[in-house]
């Protein structure tokens, strides 16, 4: 395990001189910033198990979502070659800590733990696929450039949005707060969280309608790890020894900023008129938003003054795999005769945090004869 471990420092030290610093890169082609090893030794990590269900939000449990989609990302990764494959759990019914899944792994002198996983949140409203690296260099860059092929893939082939590469820094630490990350980053493993999409919401509904699906997104994730490896098999007839195009660059000697965990709101989110037509009962608004530590992600529209909101929808130009979003963009709003609009937007950054913007509240209502007045708070 020693030389194993020296092999891979020695094969770091020779990749940072290849790897140039950047924030936020394009997705182009780029040079593959983990070490290069001929006899990989890979650790799916089925999230959750036993009495630890997941997310209870979606069609079925998440442990059962987990399993189907590590146990078909393990037996396409394992038509690999140059690769050994191993899962920490292999039914629905084993309970295993966080911290022992860390040691499975380094029992087995894994190379990488990808952790499988789908997503929930309290306000069951979110959509999209993200991954979870580490804050600590190396590791960063390895979950950063893979995340970045992961997302690629499922945007291309399901539609499912990309929401980012991520960290989420310790509570009392400035280390990792996910303790599969942080557990294996201790036992000099790279580890990531794989969150395909997520099972609680209306948007991505459609991604977790049958278990086929979650069996295609494994192996997925196989296609990408091998791709990210650099792997080929003879039996799929798959060659990614080559050059990727598909890889962006990373910065393997310090933390990458296109991961920063921006928890504070947007600095600026407003809304202005700039367009009424009393015959067609619509109104154009304008959109602009300012977020100088991050880029804005999701906008969500409220047309009753925020008592209730519309399914959020992307921020248009939002482009996670560079950083950047537009500035402003018009909504065109419909409203039926007698409707009196009190309109106001909330505008997410890439960690959920929002800012609302002012509202327009219309003091008259549309009856398709006259321009109603409106006021601005």
């Amino acid at each position: 395990m020693f030389l194993s471990r020296f092999k891979k420092f020695i094969c770091i030290l020779l990749t940072a001189v290849m790897i140039s610093l950047v924030p936020y890169s394009d997705v182009s082609a780029a040079e593959r910033v983990f070490p290069h090893d001929d006899n990989l030794v890979i650790v799916i990590d089925p999230g959750h198990g036993g009495n630890d269900t997941g997310t209870q939000g979606g069609r079925i449990q998440e442990r059962f979502m987990n399993l189907i989609t590590a146990s078909a990302l393990a037996s396409r990764l394992s038509m690999y070659e140059g690769v050994t494959v191993y899962m920490t759990r292999s039914d629905n019914d084993t309970t295993l800590s966080l911290t022992d899944r860390a040691k499975y792994a380094e029992s087995v002198d894994a190379d990488f733990v990808f952790s499988v996983h789908y997503n929930a949140c309290y306000a069951h409203d979110r959509f999209g696929i993200e991954v979870y690296t580490s804050r600590v260099a190396p590791y960063n860059a390895y979950g950063y450039q893979f995340g970045n092929l992961l997302m690629q893939k499922f945007e291309e082939q399901y539609g499912i949005f990309p929401r980012g590469v991520k960290t989420r820094k310790g509570l009392r630490t400035e280390g990792d707060y996910y303790t599969i990350i942080s557990a294996n980053i201790y036992r000099e493993i790279p580890a990531v969280i794989i969150e395909h999409c997520f099972a609680d919401g209306t948007v991505d509904a459609v991604h977790t309608a049958s278990n086929d699906l979650f069996v295609s997104y494994g192996e997925t994730d196989a296609d990408a790890i091998a791709e990210y490896f650099g792997l080929k098999s003879s039996i799929l007839g798959i060659d990614y020894s080559g050059y990727s195009d598909n890889l962006i660059a990373a910065d393997i000697n310090n933390f990458n900023d296109a991961t920063y965990e921006d928890r504070t709101a947007p600095d600026l989110v407003s809304v202005t008129v700039t367009n009424i037509d009393p015959v067609s009962n619509t109104v154009t608004v304008t959109v602009e938003a300012e977020e100088a530590d991050g880029m804005m992600m999701f906008y969500a529209l409220s047309t009753d003054g925020g008592w209730t909101w519309e399914e959020s929808k992307p921020w248009p130009g939002a482009n996670t795999y560079n950083g950047t979003f537009d500035s402003s963009f018009e909504l065109t709003l419909s409203f039926e005769d007698g409707y009196r609009p009190d309109i106001v937007i909330k505008g997410f950054n890439r960690y959920d945090a929002y800012t609302k913007s002012n509202q327009i509240t219309f003091i008259d209502r549309f009856n398709s004869l006259d321009k109603p007045m409106y006021r601005e708070a």
